[in-house]
């Protein structure tokens, strides 16, 4: 048959248990979109270019990918408009698990292969069975479990990063974490260019850091965790969580799309890493920017990396330098927060430009479970870094107590700057107000 039974078949004719299912945006040339989306369920699970001999019916029946969807927008139903020459349409795919086992790597390469050297092909949606979730332990920690550990219970937490991206002694990078961590920051990071370089180890950086995390500590009772960038290969990122866990680490970083999904998933559910992972979403945009290829950041960003462990997810805010579309941004952070059979959620860190101003709009768009990532809005703040922290912090205590972010400005002279330095966002469509001088 031109059309095989077993290959174009109906979503209720499916065990959703057995099969992970893909949904895809697709323009093309085509006469036939049935062939030209059915090929692709072909293509990456039993097939090639040509027949092969051991490619017998009884193997498609166990391991062929079925097409249970395919429509066409605008959806014609008659006869194609004059001029057409590419079609728009939206197909589901039903992959096997058989096929990948539950790993990401393999999913990737089975839901994401060869079909996507073919021109405008873009994979919206992954759909995931709990047979095949439950492989997954997905994060130790979570949005409650970080908020335990630094004691914040409802306001946004803070999360500062070394600056400048690169260039620091491991002496200076202390110092960075130190008066951060006095203004009274919840969460520090390595910079995703800071590197384990010879002159800056990583060894020796953690050394230091975790001396000034000690002091904050004495002096103010406060709890600053320290996320280390160990992105590597994997053995050595391996070597480097469990050294920097054995000697007193309370955070871990990763870029995860550099470093790999696997990669991350391998340090994160390894019994002695017990401290959050933090994910930096560094190469990201490489797989999810075109509008015609690659993936869905809620998928690039959110769903996968929470798969893997990530217990805080860092990817770019709406509102700040990078300009990710608000409906992306706000689905990422729902993908890593909502219930997701046995997972718990992610803490979402949009960042990237994030000043105190852009708070409430932000709170208005995710909610107040979220971790306020911000680099310049620290380091840049006229009366300096603690005073950066200072006013992301009241602004963020504010907002979990209903109050305007100008009344609270009243009483924060560090708030007050901030605002008059890079103003307030008062609506989505990053409208600024600004104090007068």
């Amino acid at each position: 048959m031109k059309y095989d039974k077993t290959i174009y078949a109906l979503s209720e004719s499916v065990d959703k248990e057995k099969f992970v299912i893909c949904t895809y945006y697709c323009e093309a040339a085509t006469s036939d979109l049935l062939l030209k989306a059915g090929s692709m369920a072909v293509e990456q699970t039993t097939g090639t270019w040509v027949p092969v001999p051991l490619e017998t019916p009884q193997v498609r029946q166990r391991h062929v990918g079925r097409l249970i969807g395919v429509y066409e927008i605008p959806h014609y139903e008659f006869a194609l408009p004059a001029g057409v020459k590419e079609r728009r349409f939206v197909f589901r795919l039903a992959f096997p698990i058989i096929n990948m086992g539950e790993q990401i790597p393999e999913l990737l390469a089975t839901v994401s292969g060869n079909i996507m050297n073919g021109g405008k092909l873009k994979l919206l949606d992954i759909e995931f069975p709990e047979s095949f979730a439950k492989k997954f332990k997905g994060p130790k920690f979570g949005v409650e479990g970080v908020r335990e550990i630094l004691g914040v219970k409802d306001r946004p937490m803070t999360l500062g990063m070394i600056k400048p991206c690169t260039g620091c002694t491991p002496e200076q990078c202390g110092e960075v974490v130190y008066e951060l961590g006095m203004g009274g920051v919840d969460i520090v990071k390595d910079d995703e260019l800071l590197a384990d370089t010879e002159y800056c180890t990583c060894k020796d950086r953690f050394t230091e850091v975790m001396k000034a995390v000690k002091r904050v500590k004495e002096e103010t009772g406060k709890t600053v965790l320290y996320a280390m960038n160990i992105t590597d290969r994997p053995d050595r990122m391996l070597e480097k969580a469990l050294w920097a866990v054995r000697n007193g680490a309370n955070a871990l970083m990763i870029n995860i799309q550099a470093a790999g999904y696997g990669a991350f998933q391998m340090i994160s559910e390894h019994p002695e890493i017990n401290v959050p992972m933090l994910a930096h979403p560094a190469f990201s945009g490489v797989l999810y920017e075109s509008e015609y290829s690659g993936l869905a950041s809620h998928l690039v960003i959110g769903k996968l990396s929470r798969m893997a462990g990530a217990d805080i997810v860092v990817y770019p805010c709406a509102y700040g330098k990078l300009k990710l579309l608000r409906e992306a941004y706000i689905r990422i952070a729902q993908t890593l927060q909502a219930p997701f059979y046995h997972i718990k959620p992610s803490l979402p860190s949009p960042a990237a430009g994030v000043h105190p101003g852009l708070l409430p709009t932000m709170a208005d768009d995710i909610g107040t479970d979220f971790l306020i990532g911000a680099g310049g809005a620290m380091h840049g703040h006229p009366m300096g870094p603690a005073a950066g922290v200072i006013a992301l912090t009241v602004a963020g205590d504010a907002i979990a107590r209903g109050i305007d972010l100008l009344e609270a400005a009243k009483t924060s002279k560090e708030l007050e700057e901030a605002i008059r330095t890079w103003g307030m966002v008062v609506d989505e469509n990053n409208t600024l107000y600004e104090l007068e001088r």
